[in-house]
């Protein structure tokens, strides 16, 4: 066997090793289940800090985008505006100790998907919470954004004003 083809057959293997691995990283991840992650919110609350939190901001922010920090905003917001009962308020400091928390059900390294599982659970407090959040905490939020990207497109974050919108309609009815 000549250089070349001994190059090639590494090649193919570590490919293979490569896709296999990949297969059972996006099969774990498919196994996730939201009601996992904010089931156990509480468990996360000890790792919520306002300064760990503008630190993860700080060392992701632009590399996550508007879409993903727009939640975080939302939820920090609500809870410096003191307008939530206790269980909320706990369930805030939970999920954004998740957010701030590196290593979790996908850790934050895994380039693409580490903060998928972050996601959904700041998608799924901001819903639970969404008859909370006015107008004042929106513009904040928006102001926060703006000082890390400079002006941006406010259709990128249209899924969840779609969820505040919703949930106020449903609420004033």
């Amino acid at each position: 066997m000549g250089l070349l083809d001994s190059i090639k057959q590494t090649a193919s293997v570590a490919s293979q090793k490569v896709s296999e691995s990949t297969n059972k990283l996006k099969a774990s991840i498919s196994e996730v289940k939201l009601e996992d992650i904010t089931a156990n919110l509480n468990l996360y609350e000890k790792y919520f800090s306002e300064s760990e939190l503008w630190q993860k901001v700080g060392n992701f922010g632009k590399s996550l985008g508007a879409t993903v920090l727009y939640p975080v905003f939302l939820l920090f917001n609500l809870l410096k505006s003191g307008d939530i009962n206790l269980k909320e308020k706990a369930m805030i400091i939970g999920t954004l100790g998740y957010f701030i928390l590196p290593l979790d059900l996908l850790p934050d390294a895994i380039a693409g998907m580490g903060f998928a599982d972050d996601v959904a659970a700041l998608t799924a407090t901001v819903t639970a919470l969404a008859s909370c959040i006015t107008e004042d905490i929106q513009k904040e939020a928006k102001e926060q954004l703006r000082k890390i990207f400079g002006e941006f497109d406010e259709k990128a974050l249209d899924s969840v004003t779609k969820i505040i919108q919703g949930a106020n309609k449903y609420i004033n009815k």
